[in-house]
């Protein structure tokens, strides 16, 4: 049951499907991410929402365009990500 868990971090399958995603890019935006996993940008967010409390990423504001957000990994979440891939 742990390991369906992401080990001993609580994290869903789901949320490793999502970082597993970020983590083929440095940055992404919301659209981009909803697009990819085929869900609305509002369930995007709240994923995002979730995995930034948890601090496993980051999301800044684009200077050029304020209206798009950036969305990056954290180590804590790339080792989480590892650590997953290691025990399939």
């Amino acid at each position: 049951m742990t390991a369906m868990r992401g080990e001993d971090t609580g994290v869903t399958p789901r949320q490793i499907e999502v970082l597993t995603l970020l983590m083929q890019r440095e940055c992404w935006l919301v659209s981009e991410i909803a697009t990819q996993l085929g869900v609305s940008s509002a369930a995007t967010t709240k994923a995002i929402t979730r995995l930034e409390k948890r601090g496993l990423v980051t999301r800044s504001t684009d200077l050029m365009d304020r209206r798009c957000v950036q969305v990056r990994v954290t180590r804590a979440a790339q080792e989480i990500v590892r650590q997953r891939a290691r025990s399939v």
